[in-house]
């Protein structure tokens, strides 16, 4: 990349999703959220206090992730969520019987309860301006366009679909179906080998120093950092100086733009 390298020179677009395409909010720490849930899970027979079953889901969440960490040796690992809601209503130590209501769909009852879960800490989600645009201009220009995010599948296909952005990509790779998160390079190397993809021709694009613009960094890709948390230049710089002294090396140019809006422009 030099000082007269465009956003348009580039083949391929990977871009996160959360922070960067989708303003999306959500709590799931306040106990009331838990009492909820707790309430939830007493309909399936798994008695919990709102605190109890918060620390819980902490222990089996962490407890899963040591255990991807041993079968696969990944560094970051990315759980699948619906795995520990099981185990939250298989293996609760207080019960009542609900044998008439779960029979054998604990399966289902998961994946049920993971959209719960999802919903009732969710406050707000909605695409950032001109996503759509920018998005159908880079299959104008005939590039190819990727989704690369930390992020569960069982609720974030959803999500994804509801708001309409699923044909915009010409694959999704979210870390729960692979299990491992970014910035861990394997990750983003899956998707590089499985489409053929240029690393020097690859754009990473997204909101977070750390997770997206240090995974560009580890693969080879040219990082485009979207602003949508509004860091001042002295914060950027900052994250740049954390990353160089992260991967032992100058992280190179990388495109700045201040919103998904700007970067559309920047293809007009």
């Amino acid at each position: 990349m030099t000082d007269k390298t465009k956003i348009s020179d580039y083949s391929a677009y990977v871009f996160d999703l959360y922070g960067t395409l989708i303003q999306m909010s959500t709590d799931e720490e306040e106990l009331p959220f838990w009492q909820k849930m707790a309430e939830l899970y007493a309909v399936y027979g798994a008695d919990y206090t709102a605190a109890g079953l918060r620390r819980e889901y902490k222990r089996l969440t962490k407890e899963e992730e040591r255990r991807l960490i041993e079968a696969t040796g990944c560094r970051i690992p990315e759980v699948k969520l619906e795995r520990v809601f099981e185990r939250l209503l298989t293996e609760a130590k207080q019960t009542h019987p609900t044998s008439h209501i779960i029979g054998g769909r604990t399966d289902e009852i998961a994946y049920y309860i993971s959209n719960s879960f999802r919903l009732m800490s969710r406050h707000k989600m909605k695409l950032y301006p001109y996503v759509p645009e920018l998005l159908t201009r880079l299959h104008e220009l005939g590039k190819g366009v990727y989704m690369l995010s930390n992020a569960q599948a069982v609720f974030t296909t959803p999500e994804i679909e509801q708001l309409g952005l699923t044909r915009y990509f010409d694959d999704i790779f979210l870390s729960s179906d692979i299990g491992i998160k970014k910035p861990e390079a394997a990750f983003f190397e899956k998707l590089i080998a499985k489409h053929s993809l240029d690393p020097a021709k690859t754009v990473m694009a997204g909101n977070d120093f750390y997770a997206d613009i240090g995974i560009a960094v580890a693969c080879g890709t040219v990082g485009a950092h979207i602003n949508s948390d509004r860091l001042t230049a002295r914060e950027r710089t900052a994250q740049k100086k954390a990353l160089e002294a992260e991967y032992g090396r100058n992280i190179g140019s990388v495109f700045e733009f201040d919103s998904i809006k700007d970067m559309y422009l920047s293809l007009v």
